[in-house]
């Protein structure tokens, strides 16, 4: 196969700039879904009478639905296009979240959430699709950084807005909440949304998932950035998927102070996007995800000392575990970046392969902490993530820069 083109260019009247807002509608997909219910997962497990280990199932099926769906969502936005792909991804959401609502049982509940995150995918996919269609690689870092202090937004209020929810009507709400949401951007898009992908792709669209994978996997910096990607969001998905337990269950903390430590820590994720923006003016990206190792130890590490030396109080897991959420926020849009860089024509299947190794990680890390059990997996699985990634960042780099 030959390399694809860089000269291609997207025809669409909107820059980078105007694109990113779409961009972040679309990736907040992801964490809405997972961060809304965080406090209503304890309601949804006595509800269904299952402890952390069934309640998670319904985590772990919205995530490898989302995985799965990455092997053909990024091939169909370089096929048919990324508007389309966007509108058929939304409407098949809205109606797996309304359906998941209304599940009278946990195994239709975890098979709607499966559905519900293959949909969700088209999500992430496009809003890196959009912005690498859109900006030119030089500014990669600086607008994946945009998107990831707008996309912020979202963790930041979803579990507010879940513990709302939940009080209103149990966790059967909080899901409601993400259909209209579905529902309300695919009618935003339908209006709003212009064609980004390139006129001209050079063959590229009718590549198979497995021969672009072969391609992507030959760039260093791809592998870099998916390695990163997958070992950090490993520690984030861990702490998601078992945090509420931690928190409420084992640390005696009220829903409201357990979404006040995702509220706050989110509010640092945001904050180290609008760092990594600052960053990306000066540094490069691979120095950028180095600083970003640093604090994910830091908050890692931190958090792991916190509980092994008894503080129970919510500020003082919220203080030892914001540095790893500041440095989350800072290193994945630059990995995204990275990863992407080297890829205009096939930016679909880029974002996909990207998205899905992302999943990968979050899986395995998350299921390990699931299987050991008790107060600290969390922590440790946490810790073991962060080293991961800083293994990979902390690599020698190419001769080509990143």
């Amino acid at each position: 196969m030959s390399s694809p083109s860089a000269s291609s260019t997207p025809p669409t009247p909107r820059s980078g700039v105007s694109i990113v807002p779409h961009a972040a509608a679309l990736f907040a997909l992801l964490p809405l879904s997972t961060d809304i219910y965080l406090t209503a997962m304890v309601d949804l497990g006595r509800d269904f009478a299952v402890d952390v280990a069934g309640v998670q199932r319904t985590m772990l099926a919205f995530t490898l639905g989302f995985g799965l769906a990455h092997l053909f969502i990024g091939r169909f936005a370089d096929r048919i296009g990324r508007r389309p792909t966007a509108l058929v991804g939304l409407t098949v959401y809205t109606v797996a979240s309304v359906l998941a609502a209304a599940a009278p049982s946990l195994d239709l509940l975890v098979a709607v959430r499966a559905v519900q995150g293959m949909a969700a995918a088209c999500g992430p996919i496009l809003a890196r699709t959009l912005v690498r269609d859109t900006v030119p690689p030089e500014q990669a870092g600086r607008a994946m950084a945009q998107l990831g202090a707008l996309l912020g937004i979202a963790p930041l209020t979803a579990p507010l807005i879940g513990t709302l929810a939940a009080h209103l009507g149990g966790w059967r709400v909080t899901i409601v909440v993400l259909a209209l949401y579905g529902a309300g951007l695919g009618l935003f898009l339908r209006r709003h949304l212009p064609e980004t992908r390139p006129t001209r792709v050079h063959g590229a669209d009718g590549v198979s998932i497995a021969r672009a994978l072969v391609h992507l996997g030959r760039h260093r910096p791809f592998l870099v950035g998916i390695a990163a990607l997958a070992a950090g969001y490993g520690s984030l998905l861990t702490w998601l998927t078992t945090s509420g337990f931690l928190l409420v269950d084992g640390l005696g903390q009220s829903r409201f102070e357990a979404s006040l430590v995702y509220t706050v820590g989110s509010a640092g994720f945001v904050t180290g996007g609008l760092v990594g923006m600052r960053l990306a003016k000066t540094l490069l990206p691979r120095h950028i995800l180095r600083i970003a190792s640093g604090l994910l130890l830091l908050g890692t590490i931190g958090l792991t000392l916190v509980l092994w030396l008894g503080f129970r109080h919510w500020t003082a897991i919220l203080v030892a575990v914001l540095p790893f959420y500041v440095g989350w926020g800072i290193g994945q849009p630059m990995a995204i970046a990275i990863a992407m860089r080297p890829f205009p024509d096939m930016a679909g299947q880029a974002s996909a392969w990207l998205g899905l190794f992302q999943q990968v990680g979050g899986i395995v890390l998350s299921l390990i902490a699931t299987r050991i059990g008790g107060a600290m997996a969390t922590p440790a699985v946490m810790v073991l993530g962060a080293l991961l990634y800083t293994a990979v960042v902390f690599v020698p780099p190419s001769p080509t820069k990143t």
